[in-house]
């Protein structure tokens, strides 16, 4: 109970510091169109929550991002899986993955910007990025299983079905839940990223990109703190979800 309060009066202390070293630096900066001060940040965060196309704008990023997600896993557990099982595979995929995981994220999107049709660059941007640590993730997570424990179900003849629904996917499942909030995390901002380039109309990055054209940097901002807020909230979520999961798994 200490430590919950501490880490509380803690959070709020480093609040009150970063509110106070902005309006500090919003005063010396003296230019709401460079770095606008709190109030004017916050008044347009409400703007933009009370406009009508708040929400679908907020279900058109999150839309990218789930897809985006979703494929991922489906191409990071099918080509990390082959990879396990049969080394031509690890050899052809191995050359792709370590090209898209060394190069700058920003120029993984100025690719698919080339090469894609402008709406398609946030779901291949993300896709692109995120596919290379799930991939990785997936094989980690099968090297990680305890192969006592295989050889422990063949011997009384447990079924492949239960050995793959038991064994298998609670294991790979539990290796890749430590980073699946920063793999959401980093799926979100790369869909931004690429909304911003292509400059996608009714989208968080399209919004952030008219906030540059017109010089609205506290609309900027206040988006900004909109994407913070989500971020925390799927990442509460994760964690919450993995702790069930693991209690489940002790049970």
């Amino acid at each position: 109970m200490k430590r919950y309060s501490y880490q509380n009066s803690y959070l709020f202390l480093s609040s009150i510091i970063f509110l106070v070293v902005w309006e500090i630096i919003a005063k010396v900066v003296g230019n709401q169109m460079i770095f606008p001060d709190i109030l004017s940040v916050f008044n347009s965060l409400i703007e933009i929550l009370k406009s009508g196309n708040f929400l679908i704008i907020l279900f058109n990023t999150l839309k990218k991002a789930v897809v985006s997600l979703i494929v991922s896993f489906f191409l990071g557990s099918v080509l990390g899986i082959l990879s396990y099982r049969y080394k031509i595979c690890n050899m052809i995929f191995f050359p792709f993955i370590n090209f898209v995981k060394s190069i700058p994220t920003i120029v993984v999107i100025i690719l698919v910007l080339i090469w894609s049709k402008v709406e398609f660059v946030p779901f291949f941007a993300g896709i692109m990025i995120v596919l290379p640590i799930i991939y990785e993730n997936i094989i980690g997570g099968i090297e990680s299983i305890d192969r006592d424990l295989i050889k422990m179900a063949r011997i009384y003849n447990v079924s492949r079905f239960l050995i793959y629904r038991d064994i298998y996917i609670p294991s790979i499942y539990f290796h890749l839940s430590s980073t699946l909030p920063s793999i959401v995390g980093l799926a979100l901002k790369v869909i931004i990223a690429g909304e911003v380039l292509a400059q996608d109309s009714l989208s968080i990055g399209g919004e952030i990109f008219m906030g540059k054209i017109y010089l609205e940097s506290s609309t900027i901002f206040a988006w900004i703190i909109i994407i913070i807020l989500v971020n925390f909230l799927i990442e509460v979520t994760i964690k919450s979800f993995n702790r069930k999961m693991s209690s489940w798994r002790k049970e």
